[in-house]
């Protein structure tokens, strides 16, 4: 039986860094099993020991995208610990300087770097060994575990591709995560997308967060020359610092996929050697391969030509830059192909890095 509906595993994984076991939760689409071949982008949510976060990230994407993406989404958990006496705070909040920031938390700060070390170096490479990915990772966060993103951004700024950090704490410390995003150098970042958003947070403690978003956000509309990040600011007056993530996450990742649709991928350096065969429906079928890269015809329909192998298969061979990104026509965008377990008629990603030969199947021409 194949993978007809979408997974959901909870994996739990010792970890090194924090000197715990942790448990992660991995979302695959439907028909990931089937396409052997593709490859899938992945989301990380923080906070996902709140099950909301997770389940709403990966449910909306069909939504959002008209069906055109499907993503891997892994739920990073940072739940309360009773043995350890720790809190998810003790995650997200690295050694506290100031005695009112000390104050306010208590004891539960401070391993922010460890919980980065998690991340960067057991998270991450365990999905990467174990799932077919893509080349982009995006982080989504709120609250704390927002800052904790943008945190992570200035750390290691190519962990992620795209932050999503939803009503963010900037205030803490002095304004410590403001002052950080200030002086960090943005020419270290290759086309990042960086989303910030607030809510109407409340009153009290609450009031303190404005004066350093307000500084954020000014640093940021003022900042013309950031040729390597685009920055997405929105405000959501209307709703609750909890309320805000879901109208918050929905505009956030409409406006990314925008984005993506006006980068050009960057490649690379590396050429690989592939081959690509189809299997038509008719046996008169002439088929094209086209891509986003100059050996695939920078996405024109009808430039690369497959070579006929029977009546109902084609085939081509092809030296290619990783990432590779492609689809199926008859020579116009009006007969572009439905793959086979793709979904629709969205692009296929594959890893040439991995894998030199890749076998396809179309059900049906658009026209």
């Amino acid at each position: 039986m194949g993978q007809e509906i979408a997974k959901i595993e909870n994996i739990k994984i010792y970890s090194k860094a924090l000197h715990q076991k942790r448990e992660i939760l991995v979302y695959t689409p439907q028909n990931y099993e089937e396409n052997k071949l593709v490859v899938y982008n992945v989301i990380y949510v923080f906070d996902a020991q709140n099950r909301e976060l997770f389940d709403y990230t990966h449910s909306i994407i069909s939504f959002l995208s008209d069906a055109t993406k499907q993503y891997i989404v892994v739920g990073i958990t940072s739940p309360y610990i009773k043995k350890y006496d720790y809190a998810r705070n003790n995650d997200y909040l690295p050694i506290l300087e100031t005695e009112s920031a000390k104050k306010r938390y208590g004891k539960y700060f401070g391993n922010a770097d460890n919980f980065l070390r998690y991340v960067q170096y057991e998270v991450i490479p365990y999905i990467e060994n174990h799932y077919r990915v893509g080349a982009q990772r995006i982080a989504i966060g709120h609250s704390l575990s927002a800052s904790f993103i943008l945190h992570s951004m200035v750390k290691e700024p190519h962990l992620f591709n795209a932050y999503f950090a939803i009503s963010p704490n900037l205030a803490y410390d002095n304004e410590r995560i403001a002052n950080e995003l200030l002086r960090f150098d943005y020419h270290q970042l290759d086309h990042t997308f960086l989303y910030l958003s607030n809510a109407n947070e409340g009153v009290g403690y609450w009031e303190q967060w404005i004066p350093a978003r307000n500084k954020v956000y000014s640093f940021f509309g003022a900042s013309k020359n950031f040729k390597n990040i685009h920055v997405v600011i929105r405000q959501f007056p209307d709703e609750s610092h909890w309320s805000t993530f879901a109208p918050s996450l929905a505009y956030g990742l409409k406006q990314y996929f925008k984005y993506l649709d006006t980068l050009k991928t960057k490649l690379s350096d590396e050429t690989y050697d592939i081959q690509i065969k189809v299997k038509v429906p008719n046996k008169n079928d002439t088929v094209f391969v086209t891509g986003n890269q100059k050996s695939l015809g920078d996405w024109n329909p009808d430039q690369i030509k497959m070579n006929r192998e029977s009546d109902y298969v084609r085939v081509i061979k092809l030296t290619v830059q990783s990432p590779v990104e492609l689809k199926f026509t008859r020579g116009s965008w009006n007969t572009e192909g439905e793959v086979k377990y793709i979904g629709g008629f969205n692009n296929i990603q594959i890893n040439p890095i991995k894998q030199s030969e890749f076998k396809f199947e179309i059900i049906r021409w658009a026209d």
